[in-house]
């Protein structure tokens, strides 16, 4: 079986220190931003249209009218290449999943900083891998997928690859090396389990109701054995090398004011709120 990766422990969340608070100037500040968001319809699939329905626009229109703040926004339908231009350091900052940022020495990671998780749908923040198998499998337990095949994410998708693999080692499940299959996506893993070419994969918790999967099955074809630790799902996130830390800070204060009727419902009623603390490794060899 697989192997987490080892490296210290390094806290993603900005948290503000003494005198870093917005000032009270409003001196103009312009973000050039990456983004891939599950459930923005810029940068979702045209499958999950009727799901992915948040729009910026009328949030950034706001952001600049009260905070003199401006985010010139770049969408991404593919996660990786929001990567590629990110390493080609086209963006102040990035709003995506996280472990996009964080997941390799070479992206920057040293010096990014979570400013401000946002809500899903359903007000959450959190991301999380789920274990599944077919409705009519044999297997009821997660214990009992112990020793058979299994399909996960590939090292760049923390909560279905290094979340899964902390899952199986805290439950003393034991995959061997030649039954442990990684794919790209949620919806590969799902393709070989509807075929039988593994007893149970793991998958973004999301990935049944707000993925390319809803083409071709529903959450009711499968069973949840189990689910791994929650981080967050989606991030706004700060180069600190671009961006001094009172201006971080400034855009923290600024994104996470908005709430209730001042939030637009264009945001689909999930808007900004302080970062979660995630601490991870910082450099994957």
């Amino acid at each position: 079986m697989g192997t987490l990766a080892a490296g210290p422990l390094a806290e993603t969340a900005l948290v503000p220190q003494a005198g870093e608070a917005a000032k009270p100037e409003q001196a103009p500040l312009k973000l050039v931003v990456g983004v891939n968001d599950v459930y923005c319809k810029d940068s979702s699939c045209k499958c999950i249209e009727k799901i992915a329905t948040r729009q910026y626009a009328e949030f950034c229109r706001k952001l600049k009218e009260r905070c003199n703040i401006e985010l010139d926004l770049a969408y991404f339908l593919e996660p990786y290449e929001l990567d590629k231009a990110f390493l080609a350091g086209k963006f102040d900052a990035v709003l995506c999943k996280p472990w996009l940022v964080f997941h390799r020495p070479e992206g920057r990671s040293g010096q990014m900083a979570r400013v401000a998780d946002l809500q899903d749908l359903h007000g959450d923040t959190g991301l999380w891998g789920i274990v599944i198998v077919p409705k009519d499998s044999a297997i009821k337990k997660l214990s009992e997928i112990s020793g058979r095949p299994l399909a996960i994410g590939q090292p760049d998708a923390y909560e279905k690859h290094q979340a899964a693999l902390a899952l199986l080692q805290r439950e003393g499940i034991t995959i061997p090396n030649d039954k442990l299959v990684e794919k790209a996506s949620c919806l590969e893993c799902i393709d070989l389990l509807l075929k039988g070419s593994v007893d149970a994969a793991v998958i973004s918790n999301y990935a049944l109701t707000a993925d390319c999967a809803v083409d071709v099955t529903t959450p009711e074809s499968f069973r949840v054995l189990g689910q791994t630790e929650k981080i967050p799902l989606t991030s706004f996130m700060i180069d600190l090398k671009r961006v001094s830390r009172d201006d971080a800070a400034r855009v923290q204060q600024a994104l996470t004011g908005f709430a209730g009727a001042e939030l637009p419902s264009s945001m689909s009623g999930g808007g900004f709120v302080k970062p979660v603390s995630w601490k991870v490794p910082r450099a994957i060899p």
